[in-house]
């Protein structure tokens, strides 16, 4: 067995070149490893670490614990990771948050229900609501929303914290992140711990009171002792509205969309830390130096500083490195071919991309990537369309719901108004006047209707319907048929003057009319 020399650990760790110098126990054809203890054959190094015992964590995660304790539900999966994953993915992060923007960054307006009068005192009341909702706390009431909607894009549900006046209705509202509280298993509750500190909320509009510190139940002899003795007040729980994006593997919580392509997020981490390693420590050594017979030691030290230092730099591109062997000595140099496989991890990043866009439904162009089709076309419009049908406005109406049903109708008692988001124009506005021009050239449109359509003040003469007149009949061209009747006309006057004033005249006459 090959003899190993290893560094003890009040020594000063050799250098690698004296380590190997000193070292006696090569063997021809055998594989060692030069670590910091010393230089071991691979096949001792290897059987060592499979005679260690992996360490294994005997004591019972805390969370856990807490959660089990409080009679909370458990999340089907680590959030946590999920959101390590959309930091360390530009294409899922920006997807979410270009979501998020398209539902509620559009704008609203309050539209009156069908059946009701116009209120200005429930007017007055809900926007006084949403312009103070986030209380003293830096958010408004669109980031509150917003928000729930990035939470239900990275973990798969969001919630909305409401407190209450003493008159029982709504004066605040602010976001709760999703990956900070659990849900109890009677639903009716819910827990959110940061750090050592738990806040404990009630579900939003049910009957009773609970304890904000500790979840439990406040009863009417609690509210009695608290009217005798303050001191022995319990604080009460503020509310909490929640929403799950449908998940089948849990009847508690939802799941973003992206969980099932989870892996392709990976992937594409794993292609992006592989270039970076590529360019930060290339393994692969550019060319390989091999020295035979008779050189001075420090030879092969002196050849690696130059390549690995002196060259380094485009300034110091094309120098020349002179070598004197001896008559026995032989200096060889061999060129590594490294094949970098560059088409195919193309593909594989822009299969791993399309796969993560596709789970939101995103057109690759709102991310600003273009993407132009092999005879130079382009499916934005359609992508458009179905991105806008299948995600953007199923979000909007859900929140459009809930502020309407929840905010409105069941907190601040307001019965006349709905909210409404600004819906996400998906017009082709190429193909609409290409349509427009069509219309307006075969009589079936006026340019004032056109100009109505577009929001564009009318003028009096646009009411007029028009056909487009330059169709003209097949044979000889409108040039060649013009220049044979001037010539004709020619003739005319020069030869029968008296025709050709006969001819004027009456044309004056057909004018007149």
């Amino acid at each position: 067995m090959a003899k190993s020399v290893k560094l003890q650990p009040q020594q000063k760790p050799k250098s690698l070149e004296k380590a190997i110098e000193e070292y006696d126990g090569w063997a021809e054809g055998s594989v060692h490893v030069v670590t910091s203890k010393g230089i071991f054959p691979f096949s001792v190094l290897k059987a060592d670490e499979q005679k260690k015992k992996k360490a294994e964590s005997k004591q019972i995660k805390q969370m856990d614990k807490w959660i089990g304790e409080n009679g909370l539900v458990p999340y089907p999966f680590e959030a946590q990771n999920l959101l390590r994953l959309k930091d360390n993915c530009g294409y899922f992060d920006a997807s979410v948050k270009q979501i998020a923007k398209d539902v509620i960054g559009q704008g609203w307006q309050l539209e009156l229900i069908e059946g009701k009068k116009e209120n200005n005192a429930e007017k007055d009341k809900i926007l006084n609501f949403i312009e103070n909702s986030g209380g003293d706390r830096d958010e408004t009431f669109e980031e509150t929303l917003e928000r729930g909607v990035i939470d239900w894009g990275f973990i798969g549900w969001w919630g909305w914290e409401i407190s209450r006046d003493d008159a029982q209705e709504i004066n605040g509202m602010w976001h709760v992140p999703a990956q900070t509280f659990f849900i109890h298993k009677d639903r009716e509750k819910f827990a959110q711990k940061r750090d050592d500190r738990v806040v404990w909320f009630k579900k939003f509009g049910i009957e009773g009171n609970i304890s904000m510190e500790t979840g439990d139940d406040i009863t009417a002899k609690h509210e009695a002792q608290a009217k005798e003795d303050e001191s022995k007040a319990i604080e009460k729980a503020n509310e909490l509205i929640y929403y799950r994006n449908y998940y089948p593997q849990s009847d508690y919580y939802g799941a973003p969309n992206i969980l099932s392509s989870v892996g392709a997020v990976l992937g594409f981490i794993g292609a992006r830390d592989f270039n970076l390693a590529f360019f930060e420590n290339y393994g692969i050594p550019a060319a390989l130096i091999i020295l035979k017979g008779r050189w001075d030691k420090e030879t092969a030290k002196k050849i690696s500083d130059f390549i690995d230092v002196e060259l380094k730099g485009a300034d110091q591109s094309h120098k020349t490195m002179c070598i004197h062997p001896h008559k026995d000595s032989v200096f060889e140099y061999i060129k590594l071919g490294v094949e970098v496989k560059e088409g195919s991890f193309k593909i594989y990043q822009k299969m791993v991309r399309d796969e993560i866009l596709m789970e939101y439904k995103m057109p690759p162009y709102k991310l600003n990537i273009a993407e132009v089709g092999s005879l130079g076309g382009t499916t934005a419009p359609e992508l458009n369309k179905n991105y806008a049908q299948s995600v953007v406005m199923p979000l909007e109406q859900v929140v459009e719901h809930i502020v309407t049903k929840d905010i409105f109708q069941n907190g601040l008692k307001v019965e006349s108004y709905r909210f409404d988001l600004n819906e996400i124009d998906t017009r082709d506005l190429d193909a609409e006047v290409e349509r427009d021009v069509k219309l307006f050239g075969v009589g079936a449109m006026t340019a004032n209707q056109i100009l109505n359509r577009l929001g564009i003040r009318p003028y009096p003469e646009g009411n007029r319907y028009y056909v487009a007149s330059t169709l003209v009949e097949v044979g000889e061209e409108p040039i060649e048929k013009r220049a044979a009747i001037l010539e004709a006309v020619e003739i005319i006057v020069k030869e029968q003057p008296e025709l050709a004033a006969e001819i004027i005249k009456i044309a004056k006459k057909e004018v007149k009319k």
